[in-house]
């Protein structure tokens, strides 16, 4: 009898592809290196077909793979789609929720967002997913996402659209050092680098300041946060509502600063089941004000 492909075999094909590595894929789908690079061994002598290029950068897909992706896309797809349908019929608030969000907004407001839904929801437990790259929802990388865009993608669907206020924040000590209110270019800034150069306020900062150079960059939003404790400077983030900043205070800049717009974000099929409801109803609670609310 013929073998038949598995999902299993789709699984780790599709991992390897996306992830770029059979270290990675191991990671991804929490099984040992061994395992990913048997199961691709085997499936590779089924199809009678290479399909990566092992070398020191990682695993490249050949042309076969490439033909394979989009039919292995669309059983992860359906795979996910029925696990969602059958949690579905899950009536309890509880279990795991992931939420993905951008670094600042998992910082500043889900950390200390989770200590609220414990006390309102103690049987839904958070996984916060922080990156400035989007996550696939429709794949069940993530259940929510915070995004600052509203969703393209005709499996999505955006829950709310809300804003938030952003402002320039400082340490106390480099705050006594400027004459408030301030321009710009009078402050010394602590941004974004490296593959995340694109990411605002960089871009911003860019245009409003001629030979723009940071004091400081990095490509981790903590790591900024840390800069800008110690004194270096300056950065912009988005006002935690409801939260302290902590040691950071904002400068004036003799402007209000635009909003910040943000969509809380999930997959169609995902929408009605409870724990979703309840994490996302909690949320539209603790990081909005009731006015700056637009249900969609």
């Amino acid at each position: 009898m013929k073998q038949k492909l598995s999902w299993e075999d789709a699984q780790t094909f599709l991992a390897v592809a996306e992830q770029g590595s059979f270290s990675a894929a191991a990671r991804l789908l929490d099984l040992g290196q061994p395992t990913i690079s048997r199961r691709i061994r085997n499936l590779e002598n089924l199809l009678r077909q290479q399909l990566f290029e092992r070398g020191k950068y990682g695993a490249v897909p050949t042309p076969a793979a490439i033909r394979l992706l989009p039919a292995a896309e669309e059983m992860a797809n359906w795979a996910i789609e029925f696990d969602r349908t059958a949690r579905g019929a899950e009536q309890q608030v509880a279990g795991v929720v992931k939420i993905a969000a951008p670094p600042g907004i998992a910082v500043e407001q889900l950390a200390p967002f989770a200590r609220s839904l414990q006390q309102h929801a103690s049987g839904i437990k958070l996984e916060v997913l922080s990156s400035v790259s989007h996550v696939n929802l429709t794949r069940g990388v993530a259940d929510i996402a915070i995004r600052t865009q509203a969703p393209n993608d005709p499996a999505l669907v955006a829950l709310y659209q809300a804003s938030t206020r952003t402002g320039v924040y400082a340490s106390s000590e480099y705050a006594a050092t400027v004459r408030q209110p301030c321009s710009w270019q009078d402050l010394a800034w602590v941004t974004w680098t490296g593959q995340y150069r694109d990411v605002a306020p960089r871009p911003m900062l860019e245009r409003l300041i001629p030979n723009f150079q940071p004091v400081f960059a990095s490509d981790d939003y903590l790591v900024q946060k840390a800069a800008v404790k110690a004194g270096l400077g300056a950065f912009v983030m988005a006002s935690p509502i409801g939260f302290e900043p902590g040691e950071l205070v904002e400068l004036d800049l003799g402007i209000a600063l635009p909003a910040s717009d943000f969509y809380i974000v999930c997959a169609k099929s995902m929408q009605q089941i409870p724990r979703i409801c309840a994490v996302v109803e909690r949320l539209v609670q603790v990081l909005t004000r009731e006015d700056d609310i637009s249900s969609l």
